[in-house]
């Protein structure tokens, strides 16, 4: 017994040391952003060269967000303080070089050259759930997903309107440039469909705490049900039927109540 336990600790050893050779293995080349994605952070301290040729998928300064996609997955694109990003857009090709970088969540490209040799229609999106998104094996990614929207305020910085959607038990935030309604208010209380790319928030020990998605273009945000031009003239509910079961209750949507103010 003694015996086989000393050869199980041997072979886990033997083990244990050919996965962290393998996590230390010096990385060559890499042409696809999957293969940039599977590294490990050690792996990707060692900063190899990367070679890409992909679509750009959302580019803005003024949100300090670059992203690309190739036939495998999609990526953030880093630009040196010397370098700068150049003036890029959304269905853009463009053939990348740089180095890779284990980034402050998941892999980023570190920019030495970037250049645009053509335009391509957008990656056909990922058709997601909120619980995936919270997985955050979605960053970079361009996803489609649906929700109610909760608020809308236009940011006086960038001029990017910041919208709340609710959506599978979560909330996510949207930045869009546009919006598919002449007011910001009539986008209130309406079902739509989001299509853009996946940018997740996190802390300094790599830890995803909120989602964001980066809407490049009008037509990528679509409203499915509008809300009620009129919000007051529906009939108020009993406080005592919220949360009962009805049939014909929209889920997830405004109700409208009445009572008197106790405090």
């Amino acid at each position: 017994w003694k015996c086989f336990l000393f050869q199980v600790l041997i072979a886990v050893a033997l083990v244990g040391g050919d996965f962290l050779a393998m996590a230390q293995a010096p990385v060559t080349g890499l042409r696809t952003v999957e293969a940039i994605r599977a590294l490990t952070v050690a792996q990707a301290q060692q900063h190899p060269p990367v070679q890409l040729h992909g679509v750009v998928t959302f580019f803005d300064e003024r949100i300090f967000s670059h992203f690309m996609q190739d036939d495998t997955a999609g990526i953030y694109l880093q630009f040196p303080e010397n370098i700068g990003p150049p003036m890029l857009a959304p269905g853009q090709v463009v053939n990348v070089t740089g180095t890779c970088s284990p980034g402050e969540y998941a892999p980023v490209v570190v920019v030495d050259k970037i250049q645009a040799v053509g335009e391509a229609p957008l990656p056909v999106p990922k058709v997601v759930t909120y619980q995936q998104l919270a997985t955050g094996v979605e960053d970079s990614q361009f996803i489609e997903i649906s929700g109610i929207v909760r608020s809308v305020q236009l940011l006086t910085d960038s001029q990017f309107y910041l919208i709340e959607i609710a959506t599978g038990g979560g909330r996510l935030l949207v930045y869009a440039s546009r919006l598919p309604v002449s007011q910001p208010d009539e986008l209130l209380d309406s079902t739509v469909r989001v299509r853009g790319v996946c940018a997740t928030k996190f802390n300094h020990k790599r830890q995803l705490f909120a989602i964001q998605v980066m809407v490049a273009q009008r037509e990528e945000l679509e409203i499915e049900g509008p809300a009620p031009k009129k919000p007051f003239a529906v009939a108020a509910r009993p406080l005592g039927s919220l949360l009962q079961f009805s049939p014909q209750e929209r889920f997830g949507h405004r109700v409208k109540i009445e009572g008197t103010v106790s405090y």
